[in-house]
């Protein structure tokens, strides 16, 4: 298959599945096939995607910037991973239960309706915030708990997640801000994908929780993060707010491979293999073949990897050659269109995999 039949799948989609998009194959080697198109804003005018297109990367945000922290810092001796967190009571939990989603932290929640300021959250996640099953018994997906690590990682690496990510990531990988940073300068809006309009989508799931969304969380997410609790944290988060090119995502997820000698043997192992016990499907980052209920395990070997954003993007990997895909779209602008983007995802998948 070719690289134009791959492009054809995407103009059989209407601009409700998604306005606009980029996508890659690549190895270690480079990038074997990509392409771009539809718009990066469709409302209140039209503007096409280009190379240069910022997304903001949602969720890929704990893969590729959060765990690479982590594995980095794991790496320079500067974080043990598997130290007990400080908590005010049971059950004690580790920066690894964290990157693995292990401990017990709800899927999700509107944090910004728990507490009164930002500089509160941190203290009622580690003491108040309700958790479910004992540490390292079974992989819950959290967004929740990917906001307390990047707040650890920032108290124990002394900076903000922003700076962070540049002294542990895009710095060492030679990636320039204006290809993946968090919290875009104002003067780079135009060159972002823009997001959803007012947050309804988020304003339907905080309600039944008893909160709803604050006043920042009005008008267009067009060059700020679309995601309420990084919103409230300033836009940079241990769950969502990076925002990358398609040269950048494939430059970040790159750094997962052996070849690039980015991460150590060990900080990859951690990377690559989940416990792999019943219920235990995730690496330090990453969903693994085998996560339950997870679309892509008729599509990746085993020992593959991947993880998506809310955005409508995502990145899946093989182990071996270690060939990357890779899917961005602003999938729920101007408005969520209220269905199930893995459909899209699996069958871009399956014809990427089709490339010779």
């Amino acid at each position: 298959m070719t690289a134009h039949l791959v492009s054809s799948f995407f103009s059989d989609l209407s601009p409700a599945q998604t306005p606009g998009y980029a996508w890659s194959v690549s190895t270690p080697a480079g990038r074997l096939a990509g392409g771009f198109g539809g718009f990066r804003i469709m409302e209140p005018m039209r503007a096409p995607v280009e190379e240069s297109t910022l997304f903001d990367l949602a969720s890929l945000t704990k893969p590729l910037a959060t765990a690479l922290i982590a594995l980095r810092a794991f790496d320079a001796g500067q974080m043990d991973l598997e130290a007990p967190v400080a908590v005010a009571g049971p059950p004690p939990f580790t920066l690894l239960d964290l990157l693995r989603h292990e401990a017990g932290f709800p899927d999700w929640l509107p944090l910004y309706g728990c507490v009164s300021s930002p500089a509160a959250l941190k203290t009622w996640l580690l003491r108040d915030c309700p958790r479910g099953e004992r540490a390292g018994f079974r992989a819950v997906y959290s967004c929740a708990g990917y906001v307390l690590l990047g707040m650890l990682l920032e108290e124990g690496l002394g900076a903000p997640m922003g700076q962070l990510f540049e002294r542990y990531v895009s710095i060492p990988l030679g990636l320039p801000s204006r290809e993946a940073c968090f919290s875009p300068p104002e003067g780079w809006r135009d060159r972002c994908a823009a997001e959803e309009l007012d947050g309804g989508y988020e304003a339907r799931m905080a309600r039944p929780l008893g909160a709803t969304p604050p006043p920042f969380r009005s008008g267009m997410a067009w060059g700020e993060v679309h995601d309420g609790n990084a919103r409230f944290l300033g836009g940079a988060a241990g769950n969502a707010g990076l925002f990358g090119t398609l040269a950048a995502v494939e430059r970040l997820c790159r750094a997962f491979s052996p070849q690039d000698r980015f991460l150590s043997p060990e900080a990859l192992r951690l990377a690559w293999e989940s416990p792999r016990a019943e219920g235990r499907h995730r690496t330090a980052g990453w969903k693994a073949v085998g996560s339950e209920g997870w679309w892509a395990n008729a599509l990746l070997p085993e020992g593959g990897i991947g993880h998506e954003g809310f955005t409508g993007t995502g990145a899946w990997m093989e182990p071996g050659a270690f060939r990357t895909y890779i899917l961005l779209t602003n999938r729920i602008h101007p408005r969520h269109p209220g269905t199930d983007f893995g459909q899209v995802r699996a069958a871009f998948l399956e014809a990427a995999k089709e490339l010779q």
